[in-house]
């Protein structure tokens, strides 16, 4: 399973992370139906690192070993 992290502040960035994710094939990192125990890889959208949420998500992809990719869109 892939987790989608980004932005997440304003509604127009949860949608925008939903749509990126769905193009993926993964899931929202804010979504109810995550588990890092099943996560294979973090796809991180541009912006990540100015929101707490997702330099969350990306330490914890750190600490479980998790593939990261850092993308632009």
């Amino acid at each position: 399973m892939i987790i989608v992290t980004g932005p997440q502040t304003t509604d127009e960035e949860l949608g925008f992370l939903a749509e990126m994710a769905g193009l993926f094939g993964g899931i929202p990192a804010y979504s109810a139906a995550l588990q890092w125990a099943t996560a294979t890889a973090l796809y991180c959208l541009a912006g990540w690192e100015k929101c707490p949420l997702a330099v969350a998500d990306v330490t914890i992809a750190e600490a479980v070993g998790l593939a990261i990719r850092y993308l632009t869109v």
